[in-house]
């Protein structure tokens, strides 16, 4: 057994003093390094460095959680932010395209087909585009609409669409309807498309002239709607004295192709829609004296007494 009293010929002994001065010197060490630790501002120290630690971990997971939340990882969510809920915009994407416009006051070259007088061409050109073919929707895509399925008009079951396939259209293209109908009132082209209905200056009709006024209010409420804020410049002409409009401007546009596919896709000619008539069990509104009249229902049909009916 080891003697610290005894001490080897090679070595000088060691004095029991120094052994409790080492020993000393190692116990204050200790007490030192112990007592710093529990003094106040350690333990401060320590709280902090662990709360610190706790808010950056709860920071990242909130960030994780928003970011998995947010719409940007679905399709077409920028769009859908803009938008009212729409199979499509589930069913297909719909690219935002930058596109410049073509809006020079006059045209060089073959005129865009849309600019041209009235002919057949013109007239198979936009009524591709102006399609009032309906498309069938769901139950559950009505009542996304906030409309109440048992007020929304199906198309029958013989159609093979299902017994829950609601009778929709893609709005877009009655805005482009309602466009087309103010071109073909123009003046240079009334006579070649209304000539013969109303010949020599004859009046129109009101229906008519209400269908114009519908058409003219609905482009309006939808421009308005979309509140296209982008800018257009000006530029110094040697044909005018004021600054002149730039109109060839750029624009972040929907793919216009994409949503004509699928309406071409998806749609019920508008020749089997002649097929679908009220069902008898079918919740009737009533319209209004005026509605009938202008309809001509009428022509075909008794007089009634209704006055406070809906105007459509």
């Amino acid at each position: 057994m080891f003697d610290p009293h005894s001490a080897s010929e090679d070595t000088d002994p060691i004095p029991d003093s120094a052994y409790l001065l080492g020993n000393e010197s190692h116990q204050k060490e200790k007490y030192r390094k112990q007592s710093h630790w529990k003094s106040p501002s350690a333990c401060i120290l320590i709280v902090n460095i662990i709360m610190l630690i706790i808010s950056i971990i709860c920071l990242l997971a909130s960030l994780a959680l928003w970011q998995s939340s947010q719409p940007s990882h679905s399709r077409n969510w920028l769009l859908k932010a803009t938008s009212n809920p729409s199979p499509i915009l589930e069913q297909i994407n719909i690219p935002v395209l930058s596109k410049k416009m073509n809006g020079t006051f006059l045209e060089t070259g073959t005129k865009d087909i849309f600019r041209q007088d009235p002919s057949p061409e013109v007239d198979a050109a936009w009524d591709r585009i102006q399609t009032r073919d309906a498309v069938p929707i769901s139950r559950l895509d009505v009542i996304r609409l906030g409309k109440d399925p048992d007020d929304t008009a199906k198309f029958p079951e013989s159609f093979g669409l299902g017994n829950e396939a609601y009778i929709a259209k893609v709005d877009v293209f009655h805005q482009i309807h309602c466009l087309n109908t103010l071109r073909m009132n123009l003046r240079n082209n009334f006579d070649y498309y209304y000539g013969s209905e109303f010949p020599n200056g004859t009046a129109t009709t009101k229906f008519h002239d209400l269908h114009v006024g519908h058409c003219l209010v609905t482009l309006l409420e939808n421009i308005k709607c979309a509140g296209n804020v982008d800018l257009y410049t000006h530029r110094w002409v040697d044909a005018q004295v004021h600054p002149y409009a730039d109109f060839n401007m750029a624009h972040q546009c929907r793919d216009f192709d994409a949503i004509l596919a699928w309406q071409e896709k998806h749609a019920v000619p508008m020749d089997q829609m002649m097929n679908v008539t009220k069902p008898k069990d079918a919740k009737v509104h009533i319209m209004s004296h005026e509605f009938k009249e202008v309809m001509g229902w009428y022509k075909t049909h008794p007089e009634d007494d209704t006055v406070n009916g809906e105007d459509g």
